[in-house]
């Protein structure tokens, strides 16, 4: 069976010549809006997930350890990634309180809001989300992915881990 020389594709539904133009020039493109970036913090290390274009997936992309070059890495990725927003776990007790955890995550949110205001230059949005069970639900989900025992001793991938599911349930509540 012999195949046509060229094939005619039907035009696309939603061609571009036909769609009415926009009206309003403060509807921003999602893809250039910006990214959402996601933190685990910790005393000891700080897990950084990073949100896609869109908005829609969380990837667990880093750990850094709690030290004094911290905030740089962090002010690092907000340039580099076109951060617009960041979302950082609040570790509250069961009963809802804030404990001694929640505390410094919430002394480090305010560092990092005014460390960002002086070196950026830019606005970045900072929220505090709850993080009841991710590290939990990190441990399980390792298990489940067949993560060999060696693998998952390394706490960095599991706040690596954790970023991403904060972030992911922030991106989830907000679609």
């Amino acid at each position: 069976m012999e195949l046509p020389a060229s094939i005619e594709c039907p035009r696309d539904h939603m061609d571009r010549d036909r769609m009415p133009e926009s009206k309003s020039s403060t509807i921003q493109d999602p893809v250039n809006a910006g990214r959402i970036l996601g933190i685990d913090y910790g005393l000891k290390r700080v897990g950084v997930a990073i949100s896609d274009p869109m908005k829609i997936i969380a990837q667990g992309i880093d750990t850094f350890p709690n030290d004094s070059n911290l905030m740089n890495r962090i002010l690092d990725l907000v340039n580099r990634m076109s951060v617009i927003k960041i979302v950082i776990g609040n570790p509250l007790k069961l009963n809802g309180q804030e404990g001694d955890s929640a505390l410094q995550a919430s002394k480090f949110a305010e560092t990092l809001r005014g460390k960002i205001s002086k070196s950026c230059g830019k606005k970045v949005e900072i929220v505090r989300w709850d993080e009841r069970f991710t590290t939990v639900i990190a441990q399980r989900t390792q298990i489940e992915l067949g993560v060999k025992k060696k693998e998952r001793q390394k706490k960095s991938n599991l706040d690596r881990m954790s970023s991403q599911l904060i972030l992911q349930s922030y991106l989830d509540s907000h679609t």
